[in-house]
């Protein structure tokens, strides 16, 4: 086991270094420029998207695919992990997080309308993403497979391991409720909800999702307001370890590049692909629509929760780095440092310091949210992975498929529940979204040129004044469009009833 682990630790160690930072870094500021820094320009057009609310036996709406990814976004990634960040990378990780976030959400938004782009049916259901863009839209079928292959196995059985594995310790350090107990719950709860399908995903996140960023983001601004004079002196903190050359508070300026990369890739989930599962199997007229949506998931996301899950621990000191450094803002923030423990708990110490004792059960019982969301997430990315592996099989096949993923899935959760070490959760999640990405991020940076074109399309009828759709007819030079689908979906426009 600690070989593997070794063998592990060296492959992240290679993926998160100077290829993620040139896939995803780079890749976030080309897309960024190339599509004319719409992220900025186009905020209003952005939020108003994710309300579209039209849906059809084949698909979901825009709102629940939204609530969906987000189900995904926040969760783990935006409590555990960037006191994760704060801890390997220091105060300056807060800066990457939020910058690697603004550029990521122009990674979202082409990764998600080529999702929808080369979107097709199977078994009466909308299917895209990763597999299908490559196939469909660069003619890499052999490519498509190898990731569907990665993906499936490690959004399906390696990404869940940080998620389940966290809300399991946050009811322990909460309440003391065994590991096991909490874990046996989650498996159990998820089991009911997968077991419905994209239909039933999509209503529990559509119903879970916003209460709890609301009911969260109030907990900040509570801790924001009691510690309003600090916050200068924090900002400044974070700015100082950003850009230090050497170790200053954690491990400089490589240091905190590479943990917020890891930590917003890891909260974003952008360019690894798990935005575009969910965004294809979205009922919308035009491609840009979902991409719209999903990008400002990306801003709500990294841009808005991570900040404040980090400002919670920065502006009560309740952090320790793995460079040496140990908060005073809680009295069991030393034996932490000398246990070398991070994660979930810094928060609930962070919490702790307005909220008093009812803190940690408050964080536990939010993690718990956000974390079961990210899990049926990842059921539902890992699922659709395995359709386009099984495409050309039969109906009843891919049935078997899914119900063996199913229990699959719900037995693994268990166990990644009962872990002791949290280092191997992290690691193997880490591993996970390293792989999706990299192989992820190759055909969406060849593909951009047409997502671009969508843009272009769509802000053309915009400025018309018209309600966009997508008309492939326009596209035929385009290979791999599934036209007789769109014709379908856009048959009241073409009739002219809209």
């Amino acid at each position: 086991m600690d070989a593997i682990m070794n063998l592990v630790g060296v492959a992240n160690g290679w993926l998160w270094g100077i290829p993620m930072l040139v896939v995803i870094g780079l890749g976030g500021i080309f897309l960024t420029f190339l599509l004319k820094g719409f992220q900025f320009r186009h905020q209003k057009d952005m939020w108003g998207r994710i309300f579209d609310r039209q849906d059809s036996e084949s698909g979901i709406s825009t709102w629940q695919s939204f609530c969906t990814t987000m189900a995904m976004r926040v969760g783990t990634g935006n409590v555990a992990g960037v006191a994760v960040a704060l801890f390997m990378g220091g105060p300056g990780a807060m800066f990457w997080m939020i910058a690697i976030g603004m550029t990521n959400s122009a990674v979202c938004f082409a990764e998600c309308t080529l999702g929808v782009l080369y979107k097709t049916k199977i078994d009466g259901q909308y299917r895209g993403g990763g597999g299908f863009f490559a196939e469909r839209g660069l003619g890499w079928g052999a490519y498509g497979m190898f990731y569907a292959v990665v993906c499936a196995i490690g959004i399906g059985f390696f990404m869940p391991a940080a998620a389940t594995n966290t809300i399991c310790d946050g009811f322990r350090n909460a309440l003391g409720i065994p590991m096991w107990v909490t874990a046996l719950v989650i498996a159990g709860i998820m089991a009911i909800t997968i077991m419905g399908g994209v239909k039933r995903i999509g209503q529990v996140a559509s119903y879970i999702v916003p209460p709890m960023v609301i009911i969260y983001l109030i907990a900040t601004v509570i801790i924001l307001v009691v510690n309003i004079t600090k916050i200068p002196g924090v900002i400044v903190m974070i700015f100082q370890n950003a850009f230090a050359p050497k170790a200053f508070m954690a491990g400089g300026i490589g240091v905190a590049i590479q943990q917020g990369v890891k930590r917003g890739t890891f909260s974003s989930a952008s360019g690894m692909g798990e935005s575009s599962p969910t965004a294809a199997a979205a009922e919308t007229s035009h491609p840009v629509k979902q991409g719209m949506a999903n990008a400002a998931g990306v801003w709500l996301d990294t841009v808005i929760v991570c900040t404040a899950s980090g400002l919670m621990m920065l502006l009560t000191d309740c952090f320790n780095t793995n460079a040496g450094y140990v908060g005073q803002g809680a009295p069991e923030l030393v034996q932490l440092a000398e246990e070398g423990t991070r994660g979930v708990i810094f928060v609930q110490l962070a919490c702790r310091t307005i909220m008093g004792s009812i803190a940690p059960t408050f964080i536990a019982i939010m993690l718990a949210l956000f974390s079961f969301t990210c899990l049926i997430s990842y059921y539902y990315e890992s699922e659709t992975s395995f359709m386009y592996m099984f495409r050309h099989s039969t109906e009843g096949t891919r049935k078997t498929v899914t119900w063996g993923l199913r229990i699959a899935m719900v037995v693994l959760i268990f166990l990644y529940g009962i872990i002791q070490n949290q280092a191997v959760a992290w690691d193997l999640s880490d591993l996970a979204l390293g792989l999706c990405t990299f192989i992820n991020m190759i055909p969406i940076l060849i593909l951009s040129p047409k997502a671009l074109r969508m843009y272009n399309d769509y802000e053309e009828q915009m400025k018309a004044g018209k309600d966009p759709w997508f008309d492939p007819r326009k596209f035929t030079d385009i290979k791999g469009i599934d036209t007789e689908m769109w014709l379908d979906i856009n048959k009241d426009y073409i009739n002219g009833k809209k």
